[in-house]
C-alpha cells in the first residue's frame, strides 16, 4: 500500500450483495476516496488494488460472500451482513455519497 499520502491509491469496491439496490456505504466510501483524489471502481479481478472495499447488509441467508482471491494489499470487510458493530470511520460516515457510482446517479441533488 502507498505510504505517501500524496501518492493517488487505487481502490475496488465489492457490493457483497449485488442485488441491484444501491449501498450507501459504498457510495459514501467512493465519495470520499474520490475527494482525496485516489481511482475508484468497482472490482475487478484482474487488477491489483492498494485497498478493496467489501460491504455486506444481509446475513448468509440471503447473500454468499464468496471465496475468491482478492489481489489488494489491505482487505476491508464492513455492514450489518458482517458484524452489527463494524461502523465507518467518522470522516467516511459524514462525507457526501457518490450518487454516481450506480450509473448515472442514484438521486439528484436539487437546490431548494
Amino acid at each position: 500500500m502507498k505510504q505517501n499520502t500524496t501518492e493517488k491509491m487505487n481502490i475496488g469496491l465489492i457490493d457483497v450483495d449485488s442485488h441491484n439496490f444501491p449501498n450507501l456505504a459504498l457510495m459514501k466510501i467512493s465519495g470520499y476516496h474520490k475527494s482525496k483524489g485516489d481511482c475508484v471502481e468497482w472490482w475487478n479481478g484482474f487488477k491489483h488494488y492498494d485497498m478493496v472495499y467489501k460491504s455486506k447488509i444481509f446475513d448468509e441467508t440471503y447473500s454468499h460472500d464468496p471465496d475468491y482471491v482478492i489481489n489488494a494489499d489491505k482487505i476491508i470487510k464492513g455492514g450489518t451482513g458482517y458484524d452489527l458493530q463494524n461502523k465507518l470511520p467518522e470522516e467516511i460516515e459524514h462525507h457526501f455519497p457518490d450518487y454516481y457510482l450506480y450509473g448515472g446517479g442514484v438521486l439528484k441533488h436539487t437546490d431548494s
